[in-house]
């Protein structure tokens, strides 16, 4: 009973702070008894798939916010890259990876169009980011002449949902997914663990662990 009680305070101590993962969860299930299938593996796989560019654009975007700023030019940004990639791979018939590789610089010269304005001037993000908004939308109108390019086709293809073979083997799993899983599970515990003692041995604060008896909790300092 000790047990449950403790299990229970852990869980709503940081009730506030765990708030978005309690509502994912409930999303989550809400979504899985309304499909059966939604749990599955294929539909998993095309989730993945279809919004993988939203998880790389949320990786951005959490480091500036974490730096205490904003950028609302990112749907532009990513708007430019792409003309520049279409219309080198599209329309000049360049290699796949030019298209790539050209990508990545106008992206490199953007944020550090951004950044100096940001760092060096003084300007808010939210003031340059909303020009750059404006700037990068009609740059990509600019260099696709108004014009849809597509389809991108070939190695595009295979890049975005192409599948790489089991490195390691597996027979109805994936052992290097899991290989990959295991260590990440495996180095954050260590990192967690190794973090509270450090804390504890600079004498700072840290979440105690449930108790696993009244005696081992009435014998913990105060």
């Amino acid at each position: 009973m000790i047990g449950v009680t403790n299990l229970f305070s852990l869980a709503t101590r940081n009730l506030r702070q765990s708030g978005i993962l309690v509502a994912f969860v409930a999303i989550v299930a809400f979504f899985a008894v309304l499909n059966p299938t939604f749990l599955s593996p294929g539909n998993l796989t095309n989730i993945v798939l279809q919004y993988s560019y939203i998880l790389i654009l949320a990786i951005g975007m959490v480091i500036v916010i974490i730096a205490g700023h904003i950028d609302l030019s990112v749907g532009s940004v990513v708007a430019l890259t792409g003309a520049t990639a279409a219309v080198l791979v599209i329309r000049m018939q360049q290699p796949w990876w030019v298209g790539v590789i050209a990508a990545l610089v106008v992206g490199l010269l953007v944020g550090a169009w951004q950044g100096f304005w940001v760092a060096f001037v003084g300007i808010p993000a939210f003031i340059v980011t909303l020009a750059g908004m404006l700037l990068f939308r009609g740059l990509t109108f600019l260099v696709l002449s108004n014009v849809s390019l597509s389809p991108f086709g070939g190695e595009y293809y295979a890049i975005a949902n192409g599948f790489f073979n089991g490195i390691l083997g597996g027979y109805g799993v994936d052992v290097f997914t899991l290989v990959i899983f295991g260590i990440g599970v495996v180095g954050y515990a260590v990192w967690q663990v190794r973090s509270r003692r450090s804390k504890l041995a600079h004498q700072q604060s840290v979440e105690a662990l449930p108790c696993s008896s009244p005696r081992s909790c009435s014998s913990r300092p105060s």
